[in-house]
């Protein structure tokens, strides 16, 4: 890209280019402003067909209006601005500190509206408001910053002393718990007892009983295991109590049993309690547990058992009088400490409930200040203190962009006006096309497939029309295409209920998105689908069938009696001559006769092939036609003699005379023997067969002419032959002219660029030898488009090509990527022709197939469903059920409809017509190796922003109910 070198050069010696906003008027009563605004639906409109004009500014700012300035900027999204600090690291910019403190207030924030999320009670988090983007003042957002910095130092000592108080709580809750285990266990057995009889020694059924009850897994009972084993002397302790999680109460006891080699009784409370998590408030169902071990080596395993388990032991004291009084001193505390939490749960909720309303408006402050940073970073600095930047802005946004300097520089209240500098680039410019609601998703396919260069010629106004009819060509069926319509109408009545809601949901919200692209397909699908003459693979007789019964009752009631006598059916052959009145022709779309036909399939799929074909080869050519206004538009008149002509006359002698005879074929030729084309044709069975016709066409196979010998007889392959006066003539000049165009195409444009490229070093020599002659020194001319206070100037229009291509002195080395690039372009015309008239032959596929599965679907889903009670003798029986089985079909062929046919159906015929728009439409104009155009928008980066907070809270409700499932 090409700029100027320094900030201070275009202040001190300004140009004629260079634009004062102070001297631009308001926009009130700018008499262009009103003209711009009375042709704004014809620029939008022209920018669907082709990029909006690019213009590439330097923008140069002092220091302490450049914020104001950038912001007023951002307030309407019609300014990209370029990185001319991309070398640079992000740590060594020129306002890192001040993205450094928003990215912290950013951090600060973001703990408060987590805090306001996730508080009990929720609250629901408030929505930033897009109406107002001004940006904030630095006074402001230092008061912010102490106010963040306050409110988070309380928050994280509020925190801390709620994790201690719950920490707390539960502590005296477990305690509490054993506390009384312990007191019941020895409601059983007595202190005084249970000494004695530890110091008898255990008989041998005893610990059989202790061994085998623990061998199996279980644990003896208090009724049936001694503690005499277990008792040690009175100094040592010869009980632990604790708690531990309850999903390890089986596993603690298994590893401590094993670890102290069956020296360790063990006993559990059957029932648990519940303790909540002192950070997240998850519930925890906890256990209590006793140990009784004799010796200090057992106390040292149990107590590292216990630490591997996450276990926590309490001293529990050993006379029953003092457990209670630790139990009444424990329900005591417990209430006080629960008394403190819920008066600071109602404190920290009455300052949160307050603070939810505020954090909006502060999210916004701070997104406006750092997104403002983040592009005043893209700007260089001088030592005069100026800013220079560099940004695209649309032809037609000109005089906003002036008017939005001109407010920021009244808002700074500073003295330096703001200078918009335009500058000359061989830069390509970014594209942008302006798209509403309905386009958007058009002009997303397109983007999908690659961006457009600039100007290049946009196909998303054509693939509103195109894209939803061959998806209906594969799609065609009147109901499918009503339901898919009336989805879509759903959706489009209820866009505002939907948006409010703000559904995250990417599954749905494609097909939200895609709503009117669903309509526009909904609505080919019914057109299609009466052309079909198909609903629910069923046709209706609207106008009357052109074909009639040419039996007499006798005979057909012969035919009857003999078929039931044989037990077989009988198929009548309704024979054109007789049965068919060509007055009477359907006047729209198949005649439904053909729905009961046997040979149904076979003439659909006659009808769909050559339809697919005409259609294919029609958006082909006309793709082709769409690469002349690139040519002209770029003037590169070269393309259009050594590309576009030889391409359409090669489509025209090849693929346009097929369809020709396609129609020829449907309009001419019937079952009747008449004269066409000056040959006596006898019939069906010698209408021309337009594909080996076309095979021999390239073959130059000799054919016979006409249908009948010298003799009058027909000739065994009548259909090869040829069918109109000179046509072997005719298709010898077609293919000929055809082969010609190849090496057109293939060393038309190369040869040219050799022949301009020598013209033009020949001009620079003698350039070169003219400066000698007439000064005496050496002055290399200029090869390439010098940048000056206007556009680039060409001595010789034809150069334009060679230096838009870069060729320099490795001239052999550029014209060999030429002719490989030309080469290339040429085998993937030509081949592509073909492969991509065979590939629209997935309409006719796809159609079939549709059609095929919808009959499936009614006659062996709902029909056979509907008739599975007939064979019921019993009618009374069968009356009561037919109702239940004719609505459980229903259900199954409603169904299977929705999901088959219109939901996988339809998404494979989306994908399938996305690939004929991308690959064969496209590839005739498109290139597609364009950047989009990036506007700085204040309003975007809020709603990314948004898009946070609603995704934090869409998580925490996710946690919330698992937390309440569990």
């Amino acid at each position: 890209m090409t700029t100027v070198s320094t900030i201070s050069e275009p202040i001190l010696h300004p140009s004629s280019k260079i634009s004062f906003t102070s001297s631009s008027p308001s926009p009130q009563r700018n008499p262009k402003n009103e003209a711009q605004k009375n042709s704004s639906s014809k620029r939008e409109e022209t920018s669907m067909f082709r990029s909006d004009p690019m213009k590439l500014y330097q923008m140069i700012l002092v220091k302490e209006a450049a914020f104001e300035c950038v912001a007023e900027i951002g307030k309407h999204g019609n300014v990209q601005f370029v990185d001319l600090n991309a070398k640079m690291s992000l740590y060594s910019r020129t306002f890192v500190k001040q993205m450094r403190r928003c990215e912290e207030m950013e951090r600060k924030l973001r703990f408060l509206e987590k805090q306001v999320i996730t508080c009990k009670p929720g609250l629901d988090p408030k929505s930033i408001d897009y109406t107002d983007l001004s940006a904030p003042t630095q006074a402001e957002m230092i008061q912010l910053e102490h106010k963040l910095d306050q409110l988070e130092r309380e928050f994280l000592d509020l925190n801390n002393n709620d994790y201690a108080l719950r920490k707390n709580l539960n502590s005296s809750k477990e305690f509490l718990q054993v506390m009384r285990l312990v007191d019941e266990f020895f409601q059983v057995h007595k202190e005084e007892e249970a000494k004695a009889r530890f110091e008898r020694s255990a008989t041998t059924d005893d610990i059989e009983m202790f061994s085998k009850s623990f061998g199996f897994g279980g644990l003896p009972s208090s009724n049936e295991m001694p503690l005499t084993p277990l008792l040690g002397s009175d100094d040592n302790a010869w009980f632990v109590a604790g708690v531990l999680p309850l999903d390890k109460k089986e596993s603690f006891e298994r590893v401590l049993w094993r670890a102290c080699r069956r020296t360790a009784f063990v006993r559990t409370s059957d029932a648990s309690f519940t303790v909540n998590d002192p950070v997240t408030l998850e519930p925890l169902q906890k256990c209590v547990f006793i140990v009784f071990f004799k010796g200090e080596s057992l106390r040292l395993i149990v107590e590292k058992v216990c630490d591997g388990f996450n276990a926590t032991q309490y001293p529990c004291p050993k006379s029953s009088k003092d457990r209670k009084m630790k139990m009444s001193e424990t329900e005591g505390r417990m209430n006080d400490l629960t008394v403190v939490i819920d008066t600071t749960q109602t404190h920290r909720y009455t300052i949160l409930k307050d603070m939810s309303f505020e954090i909006p408006i502060w999210l916004k402050n701070i997104q406006i200040q750092k997104s403002v940073f983040a592009v005043m970073n893209m700007f260089t600095v001088d030592t005069n203190g100026f800013l220079a930047g560099e940004c695209w802005i649309p032809a037609a946004e000109e005089d906003d962009v002036r008017q939005a300097l001109h407010d920021g520089f009244k808002a700074s209240g500073t003295e330096v006006e703001p200078i918009l500098n335009e500058l000359w680039t061989n830069a390509p410019p970014p594209t942008f096309h302006r798209t509403n609601k309905f386009t958007n998703v058009f002009q997303s396919i397109v983007d999908s497939y690659g961006v457009s260069q600039y100007c290049e010629v946009n196909p998303a106004p054509y693939t509103i029309i195109t894209f939803p009819f061959l998806f209906a060509v594969m799609f065609g069926d009147a109901a499918h295409g009503a339901i898919l319509l009336l989805a879509a109408l759903f959706f489009i009545r209820n866009e505002r209920k939907i948006e409010s809601k703000k559904i995250r949901d990417e599954i749905f919200n494609t097909f939200y998105g895609g709503r009117y692209i669903m309509m526009l397909m909904g609505i080919f699908s019914i057109y299609t689908g009466f052309l079909y003459n198909d609903a629910f693979a069923k046709s209706f007789n609207v106008f009357g069938s052109g074909w009639s019964n040419s039996y007499n009752e006798t005979q057909l009631d012969w035919w009857i009696a003999r078929s039931y006598r044989k037990h077989r059916e009988y198929s009548l052959e309704l024979v054109p001559e007789k049965s068919f009145d060509i007055e009477k022709t359907y006047p729209f779309g198949v005649d439904p006769i053909w729905n009961i036909a046997d040979n149904r399939l076979s003439f659909l799929n006659s009808m769909k092939m050559k339809a697919s074909v005409i259609i294919g080869i029609t958006q082909m050519t006309f793709g082709v036609f769409l690469s002349v206004l690139n040519h002209i538009h770029f003037k590169s008149y070269i393309d259009i003699i050594s590309n576009f002509i030889p391409q359409v006359i090669f489509l025209s002698c090849i693929f346009i005379y097929l369809c020709i005879q396609i129609i020829v074929k449907w309009i001419f030729f019937s079952v009747n023997a008449e004269n066409v084309f000056g040959f006596e044709y006898p019939g069906s069975h010698c209408a021309p067969s337009l594909l080996i016709g076309l095979i021999n066409m390239f073959m130059f196979k000799k054919r016979n002419e006409g249908y009948l010998n010298e003799n009058g007889e027909v000739y065994s392959n009548c259909h090869l032959g040829y069918w109109y006066p000179n046509q072997r003539l005719v298709e010898t000049i077609l293919i000929s002219i055809s082969l010609a165009c190849i090496p057109i195409m293939l060393f038309g444009k190369p040869l040219w660029v050799r022949f301009v490229t020598s013209k033009r070093h020949k001009l620079q020599e003698n350039k070169s030898l003219k400066s000698l002659r007439r000064n005496g020194t050496t002055v290399s001319a200029p090869t390439s488009p010098v940048v000056d206070a206007g556009p680039p100037r060409f001595e010789d229009a034809e150069l334009l090509l060679a230096d838009e291509l870069d060729i320099g002195e490795d001239i052999h080395h550029s014209l060999s990527d030429i002719f490989v690039h030309q080469a290339i372009h040429t085998i993937e015309f030509v081949l592509g022709c073909v492969s991509h008239t065979a590939s629209y032959l997935r309409l006719w596929a796809l159609s079939l197939a549709h059609a095929q599965l919808s009959e499936v679907m009614w006659h062996m889903v709902l029909i056979q469903g509907i008739h599975t009670v007939d064979h019921i003798e019993n009618e009374t029986i069968a009356m009561c059920l037919k109702p239940v089985v004719a609505c459980v079909a229903f259900f199954i062929f409603a169904s299977l409809s929705l999901s088959i046919l219109i939901m996988m159906e339809g998404l494979s015929a989306f994908l399938h017509a996305l690939r004929l728009h991308w690959v064969e439409f496209q590839s005739k104009f498109y290139l597609g190796t364009g950047h989009p155009f990036h506007a700085f928008y204040l309003k975007e980066s809020l709603e990314n922003a948004q898009l946070i907070t609603e995704e934090t809270d869409r998580l925490a409700d996710i946690s919330s109910g698992q937390h309440l499932h569990i």
